[in-house]
């Protein structure tokens, strides 16, 4: 008798905070932006333009991360010009000292019936190297690309989680 009733209230807690945990995960915010749905990097500072969305942590000692939203636009050009086009206009007029063009693509992966291209490349800030990214996606007439820059390799998790968390909506 005296173990069941152990075993019941074992049962019980397991149960409660399976049920927190459920119930906890669903506090996770879900925000969007144009063709986007994503869930925001925590502690990040959020500043919203109306062709793109940027979150920003810069941390005392300079190591910094930042994520770029921006909005689609209509495809007039195959998936390299896209891309490099992209490049060009994202990373090589915005961040100072970058690489001319990106070190890697790696492209066509499909994510959600879009194609997608990641662009990695370096940039310089503060005499320090740092890493840039671009992925675009393209679907029908569509593109639209999120941009990655950051300082140290502690952003990676980051990155990772909030990449894939992003979902693409239907093309206008």
């Amino acid at each position: 008798m005296i173990f069941k009733s152990r075993l019941m209230k074992k049962y019980t807690l397991l149960l409660f905070i399976e049920t927190i945990t459920f119930v906890s995960g669903g506090f996770a915010q879900s925000d969007s932006f144009d063709i986007y749905k994503y869930l925001p990097p925590e502690f990040f500072t959020k500043s919203e333009l109306p062709s793109r969305i940027e979150f920003t942590m810069m941390n005392n000692d300079t190591s910094f991360c930042t994520i770029i939203l921006y909005k689609s636009k209509s495809l007039k050009s195959d998936a390299l010009h896209d891309i490099t086009s992209q490049w060009n206009e994202r990373v090589v007029k915005r961040l100072s000292k970058a690489n001319k063009k990106p070190a890697r693509i790696l492209t066509e992966k499909m994510w959600e019936g879009w194609s997608s291209t990641l662009a990695i490349g370096n940039f310089y800030q503060n005499k320090k190297k740092c890493v840039v990214m671009l992925n675009t996606f393209r679907k029908d007439k569509t593109t639209a690309c999120v941009v990655y820059a950051f300082s140290d390799k502690l952003f990676n998790t980051v990155i990772e989680k909030f990449s894939t968390n992003i979902h693409l909506t239907q093309s206008f």
